[in-house]
């Protein structure tokens, strides 16, 4: 049975109301019943809760898109809603935001709508306290219009210093009682049942780039690559390195100790590397890692406990404007960065990713677009609210969300025969 999409007006702003929307009344009891029917068909029952009772878990993987992550915060707050709770939550850039609070006010305990309060703290136009210089790395032909723009990055490594985002989340966290990694770690009491090896025992996990050593970096896992004690780390610094935009922000240069780590390869065997101390130079993860889905999948082939959903911002372009190529070396350079950082469309992504993410409508807006009009905030943050209300009830009608590729693939062949004019 197949669901009907929620129209426009089925979802509004509400300031009223704390999460920030409301729904129509059939809608809201349309959802609600799905909610309630995954609850009990998709419902994880915790071995340490004395009741048994069934509740909805899940881990997330939060993608990066600068300013339009707002639309993530929107879909966060609707699984919220349908009795979700995160064990786990990675993202990547702006996707690094939002998981870092989803981890924090989790930590804290305290109601997830709280994620919605602290967004609205948030003020674009500080992450470009000179103006609006950056806007020729966004122009459409890759052609750089202004040389006293282009000459700022003759003279620094980025465009902004990117220090507001310091300054806007360090004190929510320290609200939230988290300065440190060892305050988002998980104890293996509290959740026996996990396949994470100890260095991966944390409820965040966030992305960047080392462009020095030409690597994936995942924090705080990966700390010990840079002889850096993970529990003694920053979150804030995490963060800030994961939303290094490159060009727009100054990166992130890390002072790594020297370190010697065994490397387990794919065959089960180990070897020793050794890195000497250096400085190293941290980026935006959207460069390698974007949408961080399969990070936390079992590491002992054993059967998930709870599904991880992915939340991605989306879009379907039907129109293409003339476009020029590009002029410059530097205008190759930023346009090669952007594609690297593009985020793949709903049709170019694999079949066991597709069937358990939520597709977010960016509006059309670009990652470094941060003189958003409050209008273009609500838009991309309704956008999430209805595409979380489309997949929860999705997910009712399929039988739960899928927890490994053979359901993925059975949901998604079970629909396209749904689709075809001779079913």
């Amino acid at each position: 049975m197949s669901s009907p999409e929620p129209t426009p007006s089925d979802v509004r702003i509400d300031p009223g109301s704390d999460r920030g929307y409301t729904r129509d009344a059939q809608l809201q009891q349309d959802f609600e019943a799905a909610a309630e029917h995954l609850r009990q068909i998709d419902g994880y029952i915790d071995p340490l809760d004395p009741a048994h009772r069934r509740q909805l878990r899940a881990d997330l993987a939060l993608e990066g898109g600068g300013v339009k992550g707002i639309g993530l915060a929107g879909a966060v707050l609707v699984l919220d809603e349908a009795g979700y709770s995160f064990a786990r939550v990675a993202g990547t850039s702006a996707g690094a935001i939002a998981a870092c609070l989803v981890a924090s006010i989790s930590r804290a305990g305290k109601p997830m709508t709280a994620l919605r309060t602290y967004l609205d703290q948030l003020d674009f136009a500080k992450f470009m306290p000179e103006g609006k210089i950056h806007h020729f790395l966004d122009h459409l032909g890759g052609t750089v219009q202004d040389a006293d723009d282009a000459a700022i990055l003759t003279r620094r490594i980025g465009l902004y210093p990117g220090t507001y985002l310091a300054q806007w989340l360090q004190p929510i966290l320290s609200e939230l009682g988290v300065q440190t990694f060892a305050d988002l770690k998980i104890d293996q009491s509290a959740d026996p049942g996990m396949s994470l090896p100890p260095d991966r025992r944390y409820r965040l996990v966030v992305h960047t780039s080392d462009i020095t050593r030409g690597e994936l970096v995942q924090l705080p896992w990966d700390y010990g690559y840079y002889g850096l004690p993970a529990d003694e780390q920053d979150v804030v610094g995490a963060v800030r390195a994961s939303m290094s935009i490159p060009f727009f922000f100054e990166p992130v240069a890390i002072e790594a100790k020297e370190a010697t780590i065994n490397v387990v390869m794919p065959d089960g065997s180990s070897i020793r590397q050794h890195y000497d101390a250096g400085t190293v130079t941290w980026t935006d993860g959207g460069m390698l890692r974007n949408f961080p889905i399969g990070a936390f999948d079992r590491a002992d082939g054993q059967p998930p406990r709870w599904p991880t959903i992915g939340i991605k911002l989306s879009s379907l372009q039907t129109n293409f404007a003339a476009t020029e190529a590009c002029g410059t070396a530097l205008s190759v350079a930023i346009r090669a960065v952007q594609t690297m950082m593009n985020e793949w469309d709903r049709y170019n992504i694999e079949e066991t990713t597709a069937a358990r993410t939520i597709f977010v409508d960016n509006a059309g807006l670009t990652a470094t677009q941060f003189d958003l009009t409050t209008e273009q905030q609500n838009e991309l943050f309704i956008n999430g609210v209805r595409a979380a209300t489309q997949f929860i009830t999705e997910m009712a009608h399929a039988g739960g969300v899928p927890r490994d590729a053979g359901q993925a693939k059975q949901l998604l062949l079970s629909r396209k025969t749904a689709a075809s004019p001779s079913s």
